[in-house]
């Protein structure tokens, strides 16, 4: 993957790259709540406890944080970078 193709795929997740790691955009936050309510679906009871928690909660941001992270993860295996 070249660093364009990864700062698009980081666009893609809503993920901003920082010295401290990763943070979400409200976009990503957006897209990790349409995921978890797809896990939900599925009996997943992680996501239906993030989906719970009001939207302004950090905890809630951790976790939406972790979903795309593990999206982009997926992504950047699968494209070898």
């Amino acid at each position: 993957m070249t660093r364009e193709r990864r700062e698009a795929a980081l666009r893609r997740h809503g993920l901003t790259e920082t010295q401290d790691g990763f943070t979400v955009t409200l976009a990503g936050f957006q897209k990790a709540a349409e995921r978890a309510r797809g896990l939900r679906a599925q009996g997943n009871q992680e996501a239906a406890r993030m989906l719970a928690l009001g939207t302004t909660d950090p905890v809630r941001w951790e976790h939406a944080k972790c979903l795309q992270i593990d999206a982009f993860s997926k992504e950047s295996h699968e494209s070898g970078f």
